[in-house]
């Protein structure tokens, strides 16, 4: 049997564990996997914009040639294309088509949110390449549900479920016993504007507004000038207890994970798939309450607890409801025990190690 895969990904090399992105996560823990699993991984770093387009261009040449080496060097090893599409396709199709031509093994996953709806933006020339990444890998993973069906229907193909998860080490045993008399939102992620997080103090003061003592949370690293302005929208919503704690290992968050009622997730990120921070909350029985970005809807499976509008009255619409209803145990209880059995380490790792046998 075959050892080596030459994963292409992002991974943050350089970069500390509590400054990754989603993605740089989520690859990260594909390769703990793999390489638990025995493979040995050859990882070529997936080039990024952060730096300007000519760094982006070298960066490309540099992994390009990378991987033509250890392709030539490792006759049977199978070629892994962590893909991002849209600006990434061009690269990715050279990629895997050069891995085909040298007649190996491919594996593409498709990793974000925007794959359907970047194929329909898009014009021919997106399309033709597109098409052609699908149909010659010879496994395709995808990380939303949403996927499978579409590239059964569109390209004739089985694709392999392979959603972002939870670590075994990460998981807990349910913890249910949290006082109401303060209502403790969470949020933690990227502190963007893409993610709203003015949102979550909205919802905060308009629960105030209702009656509802609350406590607000946010975790995660943020540009000084949108801390600012989030601090002066606290102040005028007369909201006391907001608290930002910056970037934090996942030790702090897990203890905040352990006391939080309600994850606030408003993001309208352009690139949002399967966010971590969405399951990690949901690990921890706090109930989310998510916008229809990405692939938030079918990870929590509860259409009640799915806003369609950026509109913070009807988020908090839904916080005060679960708690007038007392239903906040159950809807606890659900998202914990959804993750245990979609979302864990081991569900994923026999689904990726499944797929990868059969090359």
């Amino acid at each position: 049997m075959n050892k080596t895969i030459i994963f292409y990904a992002p991974v943050g090399t350089g970069v500390p564990v509590h400054m990754l992105g989603g993605g740089e996560k989520g690859c990260r823990r594909t390769q703990e996997i793999l390489t638990n699993a025995g493979y040995k991984l050859n990882t070529v770093d997936k080039p990024v914009m952060g730096k300007g387009a000519k760094q982006y261009i070298l960066m490309a040449i540099k992994a390009y040639f990378k991987i033509i080496i250890s392709l030539l060097a490792n006759k049977n090893a199978i070629l892994y294309v962590v893909g991002f599409y849209e600006k990434n396709v061009y690269l990715e199709w050279l990629i895997l088509s050069t891995g085909k031509m040298l007649k190996h093994k491919v594996i593409y996953e498709a990793r974000n949110g925007r794959l359907i709806k970047a194929y329909d933006d898009y014009g021919k020339r997106y399309k033709c390449f597109m098409d052609s990444i699908l149909k010659k890998a010879d496994v395709i993973f995808a990380q939303g549900l949403e996927y499978i069906a579409y590239i059964k229907q569109s390209f004739g193909k089985q694709a392999v479920y392979t959603p972002n998860y939870v670590m075994n080490r990460s998981l807990l045993p349910y913890e249910g016993d949290r006082p109401f008399d303060t209502i403790k939102l969470l949020y933690f992620g990227r502190v963007s504007e893409s993610k709203n997080i003015d949102v979550v103090l909205k919802v905060a003061g308009e629960l105030v507004n209702r009656g509802h003592r609350t406590e607000t949370t946010i975790i995660g690293g943020y540009q000084e000038d949108y801390k600012k302005r989030l601090d002066d929208l606290a102040q005028k919503l007369k909201l006391g207890n907001v608290r930002f704690l910056g970037q934090q290992q996942f030790e702090v968050i897990r203890d905040e994970l352990q006391r939080a009622h309600f994850f606030i997730f408003p993001s309208q990120e352009k690139m949002e798939g399967h966010s971590n921070s969405l399951t990690e909350a949901m690990t921890f029985g706090v109930v989310p309450i998510v916008s229809t970005a990405g692939f938030n809807a079918s990870i929590v499976s509860k259409s009640e607890l799915v806003v369609a509008d950026i509109d913070y009255h009807k988020y908090a619409d839904v916080v005060d409801q679960i708690i007038k209803d007392g239903t906040w145990c159950e809807y606890s209880r659900f998202v914990y025990e959804r993750v245990k059995e979609n979302y864990t380490e081991d569900r994923v790792r026999e689904n990726i190690l499944g797929a990868i046998s059969k090359l």
